[in-house]
C-alpha cells in the first residue's frame, strides 16, 4: 500500500482549509465589537423615518456582529436634504453609519436642485420595504367604493379638494394619480401636514385624502366603519419589472392602474404622465422606507447588515411589535432593492419636462 507523503498531506489540508474559508459567508470576518453605530434620520423625531430607525435600533444592536452600541441621530432640515447631504459627505464606508430613506428623501432629490449633494441610487441599500397607499373620499363626493369607474366619473364631475405639504412634496403621487385618471378639477390646499390633511377632511374642508396603510388602519379606518369616509382605491406596489401588484393590506380595493384599464377598455397606460406616476408611486409606495450604507461600503459589511435585518425579521419580538408598525410587507434586499431605487429615481428627460410644465401650470412653481 502506498501512503501519501507529507507534502501531499499538507497540500490536501491547505486545499480543504481554503474551501472551508471560501464557503463561509462574506460577513463572517466583520465585527463592530466595542464600536458605536449611528443611524442617521434626516427628519425630526416622531415621523415615519424616525419610527423605522428606532424600531430597528435594539435589534441591530443584537444582531450586528460584535453587538455594537446603536444610536439614532436626527438631522432634520430641507425635507431630508440636510441630513442626506451630511450622510453623503461625512459617513465613512466602514459600516458604522447608516441612513433611513423615505419618500420625502427621494422627492427632495428630484426637486432639490443645487442644494442636493446626494443620490440614493449610489448608496448601498440594506433593505427596502413598501407601504401601500389607500385613497378615501367623503360620501358627498358620490364615491361609493363599489364600482371604481363610477367613482372616478363622480370625482371628475364633482372635482376634488385635496391637501398637501407643498407643491413638490410626497403628495405628488396622489396628484399625479388624479391626472392619470383624468380628474382635472383638483383644488389643492398647500401647507398641511399629513395629520392636518386628515383632520381637514373629517371637518369637510377637503373631500379626498390618502394615507399609508399603517396610518389609515390606525387613524382613519374607524371613520370608514362609521360611514364618514369611503375607501375606493390604492396605488398597489409598483415593481422594478413594470408590473403593479396588489398588496395584502387592501385586497378588495382596485389599484390606480386597474382603474385606468377599466376606464380605457383594458388598455394599459403609457406616456409622460404614466412615467411620472411610476416614478412617484415607486417613491411613495415601493420604496416607502429603507435603510442604506454609504457608497463604497464593502460587500462583506453590507452582508453583515443584511444578515442582521433578516435575523430581525425572524425575531419573535419583532414579529409581535415591529410588524404592527411596519406592516406585513415583503422586504427587498440586494439587486431588487437597488432596482427599486433606480425605478423611482431614474426620471426620463421627457418625463421631467412634463413634470416641470405641469407643476408650473398647476401651482405656478418653477423647478
Amino acid at each position: 500500500m502506498k501512503f501519501p507523503n507529507n507534502a501531499t498531506i499538507f497540500a490536501a489540508g491547505a486545499l480543504a482549509l481554503s474551501v472551508a474559508v471560501a464557503v463561509q459567508p462574506a460577513s463572517a470576518a466583520v465585527s463592530f465589537a466595542g464600536k458605536t453605530v449611528t443611524i442617521v434620520v434626516p427628519f425630526k423625531e416622531g415621523g415615519g423615518a424616525d419610527v423605522t430607525a428606532r424600531l430597528f435600533q435594539p435589534f441591530l444592536h443584537e444582531y450586528l456582529p460584535g453587538k455594537p452600541n446603536v444610536i439614532v441621530l436626527n438631522k432634520p432640515g430641507g425635507g431630508a436634504t440636510t441630513g442626506s447631504n451630511y450622510f453623503q459627505n461625512d459617513a465613512k464606508p466602514d459600516g458604522l453609519t447608516a441612513i433611513v430613506i423615505s419618500t420625502s428623501t427621494m422627492v427632495s432629490q428630484a426637486f432639490g436642485g443645487k442644494k442636493v449633494h446626494f443620490d440614493v441610487r449610489k448608496w448601498r441599500p440594506v433593505f427596502v420595504v413598501p407601504q401601500d397607499t389607500v385613497f378615501y373620499a367623503r360620501p358627498e363626493t358620490g364615491v361609493k367604493g363599489k364600482d371604481i369607474v363610477a367613482d372616478i366619473k363622480a370625482l371628475r364631475k364633482k372635482g376634488i379638494v385635496f391637501g398637501a405639504k407643498n407643491a413638490t412634496s410626497a403628495e405628488l403621487r396622489g396628484l399625479i394619480s388624479f391626472e392619470l385618471l383624468g380628474i382635472k378639477n383638483v383644488k389643492t390646499t398647500l401647507g398641511l401636514s399629513s395629520g392636518q390633511q386628515r383632520a381637514a377632511l373629517m371637518r369637510g374642508e377637503l373631500t379626498v385624502n390618502y394615507d399609508s396603510a399603517s396610518a389609515y388602519n390606525k387613524k382613519a379606518k374607524t371613520y370608514a366603519a362609521k360611514g364618514k369616509i369611503v375607501p375606493f382605491m390604492t396605488l398597489g406596489i409598483p415593481q422594478p419589472d413594470g408590473t403593479d401588484i396588489k398588496s395584502a393590506a387592501f385586497p378588495n380595493l382596485p389599484t390606480a392602474i386597474e382603474a385606468y384599464k377599466k376606464l380605457h377598455d383594458g388598455k394599459a397606460p403609457s406616456g409622460e404622465v404614466y412615467d411620472a406616476w411610476t416614478n412617484f408611486a415607486t417613491m411613495g409606495v415601493s420604496a416607502s422606507k429603507g435603510m442604506a450604507l454609504p457608497t463604497g461600503t464593502s460587500d462583506a459589511i453590507l452582508a453583515a447588515w443584511t444578515d442582521a435585518v433578516k435575523k430581525t425579521l425572524k425575531d419573535e419580538k419583532f414579529k409581535t411589535k415591529g410588524r404592527k408598525i411596519i406592516g406585513d410587507y415583503t422586504f427587498s434586499f440586494g439587486k431588487k432593492a437597488q432596482a427599486t431605487y433606480d425605478n423611482a429615481m431614474s426620471i426620463k428627460p421627457k418625463t421631467r419636462a412634463w413634470i416641470k410644465a405641469w407643476l408650473h401650470e398647476t401651482f405656478g412653481v418653477s423647478i
